[in-house]
C-alpha cells in the first residue's frame, strides 16, 4: 500500500503581528523550549546570540518609552537585528524538523513555535447564478486542465428525460440565455478530456427571475 504523501512543515513566527514585548517574551519562549532540546542539538544562530539581541531589543525598547529622539529609530534597528535572528532560527527548526516528515509538526512545536496551517482554498462546485440580462443564467464548475465541459438541462423534474446541450467548449464557465422567467430548470455538467466524456455531475436547480 502507498503511504500518505508528506508535505514539508512551515514555521510561522507572525512577527509582523505581534507587539515588541510580544515578539521578546516569543524568543525567550524559544531559548527555554530549545535549550537541551534532542532536536535542536546545534542551534544557528546559538541561542546565547539570540540571547544578546533579545537583550539589546529590550534595553532599547526601555529607552524608546521616554520619547527622547532617535530612541525609537535605534530600537527598531535592535529589533530587527533581533528579527534576522529568529527567522534564521525558524528556518534551522524547520530543516531539523522536515528530516523526520511524520513527526515534524510536532519537532517544530517542541521548539515553543508554531506550524504554519496550510492555506486551502474551497473547491469550486457546480453552480448556477442569474446572468446580466433576465432569463439568462451563468453556470460555472470545477476547471481542469486541457479539458472541455458539456452542460446540459430539462426541466423534468425526474432528471429523467429533456436533457439537451446547452453549452459545450474550451471555458469552465458557461452562459445560457432567454430562459422563461419562473420555471424551474435542472442543470448538469460533464468534463470531455482525452477519455472521452467523463461522468454527468449530480444535477443542480435554477428558476430565473
Amino acid at each position: 500500500m502507498a503511504r500518505p504523501t508528506q508535505y514539508r512543515k512551515t514555521v510561522a513566527l507572525l512577527l509582523s503581528k505581534k507587539s515588541v514585548p510580544e515578539i521578546i517574551t516569543s524568543s525567550r519562549h524559544y531559548i527555554s523550549c530549545m535549550t537541551g532540546n534532542a532536536n535542536f542539538p546545534n542551534p544557528s544562530p546559538t541561542l546565547a546570540t539570540l540571547s544578546i539581541n533579545i537583550a539589546n531589543v529590550e534595553a532599547a525598547y526601555q529607552t524608546s518609552l521616554s520619547r527622547a529622539k532617535g530612541t525609537k529609530g535605534l530600537m527598531y534597528l535592535e529589533l530587527k537585528t533581533l528579527e534576522i535572528s529568529l527567522k534564521l532560527l525558524a528556518a534551522y527548526v524547520e530543516a531539523n524538523a522536515n528530516v523526520d516528515t511524520v513527526n515534524a509538526e510536532n519537532i517544530i512545536l517542541s521548539a515553543g513555535m508554531q506550524v504554519k496551517k496550510p492555506s486551502v482554498r474551497p473547491p469550486k462546485i457546480f453552480c448556477a447564478k442569474p446572468g446580466a440580462i433576465e432569463g439568462d443564467v451563468i453556470l460555472n464548475s470545477k476547471a481542469v486542465k486541457r479539458g472541455a465541459y458539456i452542460y446540459q438541462m430539462t426541466s423534468d423534474k425526474t432528471l429523467a428525460t429533456g436533457w439537451s446541450d446547452v453549452y459545450k467548449g474550451i471555458h469552465v464557465k458557461g452562459v445560457v440565455q432567454g430562459l422563461s422567467l419562473g420555471v424551474l430548470y435542472f442543470f448538469r455538467v460533464a468534463v470531455i478530456d482525452k477519455n472521452g466524456i467523463g461522468a454527468w455531475s449530480h444535477a443542480i436547480s435554477f428558476i430565473p427571475t
